[in-house]
C-alpha cells in the first residue's frame, strides 16, 4: 500500500509538470502570434492581462 501511495504521488507529479508545460506552450505561442502583445494573447487564452502577466512570471517566460 505505501508503494502505491509513492507511485500515486509521483504521477501527481508528473501531470503537474505536464500541465504546467501544456500552459507554458499555449502562452508562447499566443504571445508570437499577437507579437508579444500581452492584451491580445490573453484575449485569446481567455484569461485576464492580469492572470497572463502573472503565469509569464510564475513560468519564467519573461
Amino acid at each position: 500500500n505505501k508503494d502505491f501511495n509513492i507511485t500515486h504521488e509521483a504521477e501527481e507529479v508528473e501531470e503537474s509538470l505536464s500541465l504546467m508545460e501544456k500552459e507554458s506552450d499555449l502562452i508562447k505561442k499566443a504571445l508570437k502570434k499577437h507579437k508579444g502583445k500581452r492584451k491580445f494573447a490573453a484575449q485569446e487564452l481567455g484569461i485576464s492581462e492580469r492572470t497572463l502577466y502573472r503565469k509569464i512570471k510564475e513560468l519564467n517566460l519573461n
